[in-house]
């Protein structure tokens, strides 16, 4: 911003009530040297709480306190805009758990590797190292992708701010990465746990495991929830927090259904406490907040899994990944998407649904058998 002298001016607007309106001017570079002018508008104060005398004096307050002298755009580093801009703009938008993810990748990745260099000489070529290394550090895909979705956010958000001249990570791809490991729990495991755990902790871990849902919204569950067949989504709880109204996605929203073989269960737990109003969760801490998923695995569900000899590690994902994958042959892939509530097929596809072994075997050898069988013989 160009630093020069200017008081700006005053007027008062409006009808039924009266403000007084600063103006002033403001005066950007782009990074190759181009000069702007931007008209601001701010407003001082109501009228009858304000002398025109002091409006004058707030409003030369505000055109020193934005006139002092700011980094040029051939000196700002990539640390300052994410820190002094980007952040300021965008982390209100995002929810808490994708608050925390967004701020790790950034402190821990992009800005140590990134940060110190000056925004507008920043190239696709660093980019693409950055990811590279990322890559060759044996970082998932996951985290790859996820700092390659953050620096084109980033850039893009410079680039609206005339700071650059291109998005250097519009067009980055994503390097080679090691195979993240999906595992899903053998229906013979998962029968065992469900048999071991107490009869709340098996609700509870039931209710991951064939309602297929995710913790912050299982947590969230309130008895309101509860729609005799099917559980509809008011909110969700994040680290002991609940966030009435709130969800990961419009879709996640819909309703999701109850297995027959649960619904006893949750009859008799509503039972239990049947002096519980609409509004209270199902699952309550001994405070009445929400359970944070973390603490309920490790202190109920882990023990118990190791005890009875469980192979592989339990969690939500784990039990999510573990429906879709059993899910084959009971319908259709658009059946197992709407259950997980999925906005992308690709998803319940490629990330959820595992395959299985005896199923592909079984394809294989119908497939095979089709063709090497001759007509007269298949009618026999």
């Amino acid at each position: 911003m160009r630093t020069r002298h200017q008081d700006g001016w005053v007027e008062e607007r409006g009808t039924k009530s009266r403000r007084w309106y600063g103006h002033y001017y403001r005066y950007l570079t782009d990074a190759t040297g181009k000069e702007t002018r931007q008209h601001v508008v701010t407003v001082l104060g109501e009228k009858s709480k304000l002398r025109k005398w002091a409006a004058e004096e707030k409003l030369r307050k505000i055109i020193a306190s934005v006139t002092k002298a700011q980094p040029k755009p051939n000196v700002l580093t990539l640390a300052w805009f994410v820190r002094e801009r980007f952040l300021p703009m965008r982390q209100a938008q995002w929810a808490p758990s994708t608050r925390e993810t967004n701020l790790y990748h950034l402190d821990k990745h992009i800005l140590p590797a990134l940060g110190d260099k000056v925004l507008c000489e920043i190239e696709k070529f660093h980019c693409q190292v950055f990811l590279n290394g990322l890559a060759e550090k044996g970082f998932s895909f996951t985290i790859v992708d996820h700092c390659r979705t953050m620096l084109k956010a980033v850039f893009e958000e410079a680039l609206d701010a005339d700071l650059i001249g291109k998005n250097p990570a519009r067009k980055l791809v994503n390097p080679e990465t090691r195979e993240a490991e999906k595992p899903v729990l053998p229906k013979l495991q998962a029968r065992q746990l469900l048999e071991a755990l107490p009869f709340r902790d098996r609700l509870m871990a039931a209710i991951a495991a064939f309602c297929a849902m995710r913790p912050g919204e299982i947590f969230g569950l309130r008895w309101s929830s509860w729609r005799a067949d099917h559980f509809q989504i008011e909110g969700t709880a994040w680290r002991g927090t609940l966030r009435p109204g709130k969800a990961k996605t419009k879709g996640s929203k819909a309703p999701v259904t109850i297995p027959d073989v649960l619904l006893p269960a949750l009859q008799m737990w509503h039972e239990q406490h049947a002096s519980a109003p609409a509004d209270a969760l199902i699952f309550p801490t001994e405070k009445g907040t929400p359970m944070r998923p973390e603490n309920w695995l490790r202190r109920r569900v882990k023990p118990i899994a190791q005890a009875v000899g469980i192979t592989v590690p339990v969690n939500f994902q784990v039990l999510r990944r573990t429906f879709a994958t059993n899910a084959q042959g009971f319908g259709s892939a658009k059946d197992v998407q709407t259950h997980l509530r999925h906005s992308d097929i690709g998803t319940t596809l490629g990330v959820y649904t595992q395959p299985i072994d005896a199923n592909v075997r079984r394809l294989v050898n119908a497939v095979a058998d089709d063709v090497m069988t001759s007509k007269s013989e298949r009618v026999q």
